[in-house]
């Protein structure tokens, strides 16, 4: 494959992995139809625009001396596994680290990355309990989330067994889920990651569905309580992430 669709880079960042400075490609189109999502843009697998995959070599290459790791968001990159698989083995070839964040519906990517030893930190957005009532509401699919839901648990599982350093995330949004009784299942279901984060809504930005944009943030202390409940159920640890006050450790 000689090419990519990308929907964005941002060269040197200090915020997509926590104390790595590094430089993030945003690959086009998403499977799911999250209604508070910021990047729908990037939803449509034409969005964005085609790149050589030499170019963006090359552009990792320029960055090499002064980052630590390339990541890869979108959309969600594992919809362009080859062009995901060609730029981490560069970046692993001059000796930097790579960052992955993935919505975990696709395994098969992950695995294949994970099996030639292309990952060291993998992001998964788990946007709900793992059943399919529950993330059909959130990730906006159809019903039939059965096997949408083994493929994030399967996943995981990948990113376990391969000893990667594993973090899931959950965006707190208002009327969509935000009761501790989802926080508590969703606990469970993680149980092994390395770190849970709960991230605080935004109504800014590019929203899927404008109406969320009415919508009032989780409060710090509404995040602090969740996670409370949370760690209940034995994580590692778990940060929140809002705002105002960027990146803070609740527990342990």
């Amino acid at each position: 494959m000689t090419k990519a669709r990308v929907g964005g880079i941002v060269d040197l960042s200090t915020v997509d992995w926590y104390g790595k400075v590094t430089s993030m490609i945003f690959l086009s189109g998403c499977n799911f139809r999250c209604p508070y999502c910021q990047n729908a843009s990037l939803i449509p697998s034409d969005s964005g625009k085609e790149m050589d995959i030499a170019d963006l070599q090359k552009r990792i290459e320029g960055n090499s001396d002064v980052i630590d790791a390339v990541g890869f968001s979108g959309g969600e990159p594992c919809l362009q596994p080859e062009a995901l698989k060609n730029l981490s083995r560069r970046a692993k070839d001059l000796g930097l680290k790579v960052f992955l964040n993935t919505n975990g519906s696709h395994p098969e990517a992950i695995r294949g990355l994970a099996d030639e030893g292309l990952l060291d930190y993998v992001a998964v957005d788990v946007k709900a309990p793992l059943r399919p009532e529950s993330y059909s509401k959130v990730a906006g699919v159809e019903a039939s989330g059965l096997d949408l839901t083994k493929s994030i648990g399967a996943s995981l599982e990948t990113c376990l067994k391969k000893k990667l350093m594993v973090e899931a995330r959950t965006t707190i949004v208002p009327t969509l889920i935000d009761q501790e009784t989802d926080v508590r299942n969703l606990a469970r279901e993680i149980a092994g990651v390395d770190l849970y984060v709960l991230q605080q809504f935004s109504p800014e930005g590019d929203l899927l569905e404008q109406s969320f944009k009415n919508l009032t943030p989780p409060t710090r202390q509404d995040l602090i309580r969740l996670a409370n409940a949370a760690a209940e159920y034995g994580l590692k640890e778990i940060r929140i992430r809002t705002r105002e006050h960027g990146e803070e450790r609740v527990w342990p």
